[in-house]
């Protein structure tokens, strides 16, 4: 019984979209769950503002009672025929049937489908999205009807309501809030990456007297993983460069700190990975290839880890 009224409330939910768009959509499948269920919607784009329309439209639309009436055709073409506008998968449709049923929701809607539904929208009693994701040029919209749309509300309202505490907002303010929290995030994040550059642009390289090697090392706290993975990736484009950098995790009670091990493409003698294996043991996490790894070690051994694959690299790239 579930299955029919979501799926009632999921044509009534595509006619609403289709009329706020213009267009008739492509609905490539429809999935029901136990705990939800998904419309998967092959469009280039959807604004989450005609998504919220779409919803309240159709939860006008249960409230009024729209009928519901299924028709029969023999062919997609006669089906065609009286309903010009029809939504039809028609290559689902010419696979497993020689006859159409058209589902139409009182001036509102009409679409081919094989499916049981209600006999009025008014039995799906309350619509709620709960989630749209998008992959490539399809969105998946997951929604919800009846007891599981008003439990779905109820847990809304709850984190709305810890999100008005956490931000300092209410109803009225929260979105302006929002967006202003985010401007300050941006400014911010731009000013900690410049710094970061900065401070990573300041490590002294290392060469040893008897070793073509340049080694770029430093062990720091607290600092961006991808803006520290981003600079060995600029640092080794310098030939006979090799980058060691472990960045201990600021987080209260952490014993762990991030690893970059990375090397010019000339020192193809050096396997980065092998190396990393080797010298960390079980003490290491993560991984890549022969010129550039990542992982996460112990904190309290990042120094001891460093000398042990700078000694590595040096002895093994005398030049004598």
């Amino acid at each position: 019984m579930h299955n029919k009224i979501a799926h009632t409330a999921e044509h009534a939910f595509i006619g609403s979209l289709q009329k706020l768009i213009g267009e008739t959509l492509n609905v490539r499948k429809v999935e029901h769950r136990d705990v939800d269920n998904s419309a998967f919607i092959r469009i280039p784009y959807l604004d989450l503002e005609l998504v919220n329309k779409a919803q309240m439209e159709v939860n006008h639309l249960i409230k009024t009672g729209r009928k519901i009436e299924s028709h029969q055709f023999e062919s997609l073409n006669d089906a065609k025929k009286s309903f010009p506008y029809l939504r039809a998968h028609e290559d689902q449709i010419k696979k497993n049937s020689n006859s159409i049923r058209v589902i139409e929701i009182e001036e509102h809607d009409v679409a081919a489908c094989a499916r049981e539904h209600t006999h009025n929208l008014s039995d799906c009693d309350f619509f709620l999205v709960k989630n749209v994701s998008k992959n490539g040029n399809e969105y998946e919209i997951t929604f919800v009807v009846e007891q599981q749309a008003r439990e779905l509300a109820m847990a809304l309202s709850s984190k709305l309501l810890n999100i008005y505490n956490e931000i300092g907002a209410n109803f009225n303010t929260v979105e302006n809030t929002i967006k202003k929290l985010q401007r300050e995030n941006e400014v911010s994040s731009k000013k900690l990456k410049k710094l970061i550059e900065e401070k990573l642009g300041n490590i002294r390289s290392y060469r040893h007297p008897h070793s073509k090697i340049t080694i770029v090392q430093g062990i720091f706290c607290g600092l961006i993983d991808s803006e520290i993975r981003s600079f060995a990736g600029r640092k080794i484009a310098e030939k006979n460069t090799v980058v060691i950098i472990a960045n201990i995790n600021e987080q209260q009670h952490s014993t762990l700190a991030s690893f970059v091990f990375a090397r010019n493409e000339s020192l193809g003698n050096i396997d980065c990975n092998k190396i990393f294996r080797d010298v960390c043991g079980n003490d290491c996490k993560g991984g890549g290839n022969s010129s550039f790894v990542s992982g996460v070690i112990e904190s309290g051994k990042t120094e001891s880890i460093i000398n042990n694959i700078v000694r590595i690299i040096n002895d093994n790239n005398s030049v004598f």
